[in-house]
């Protein structure tokens, strides 16, 4: 299966109970590698009082290059929201 699906699936399902969690991308040239890099970016929006009062401020989970870092982290906080909501299944 591809990974940038399983990424969006697991992100949909995550979204789907209420915690928005963005999936951002950047990408850089790398002279030791002579290639472009995409870095991928796990983040959460949260609200923060500040002086001039609440606001909207983003927090990163993850920054990783590595797909399969972002998918187990995604997969470790849908578990996370599967146990606080009851929803554990036998894998």
């Amino acid at each position: 299966m591809n990974l940038n699906r399983i990424m969006r699936k697991l992100q949909r399902a995550i979204v789907s109970n209420g915690f928005v969690i963005s999936l951002d991308t950047t990408q850089f040239y790398s002279e030791d590698q002579k290639r472009m890099i995409t870095m991928y970016i796990l983040s959460i929006k949260a609200y923060e009082n500040t002086r001039k009062g609440w606001r909207d401020t983003k927090y990163e989970i993850l920054r990783t290059a590595s797909q399969v870092d972002i998918i187990k982290c995604l997969s470790d906080i849908w578990a996370s929201i599967r146990e606080r909501n009851g929803q554990i299944n036998a894998e």
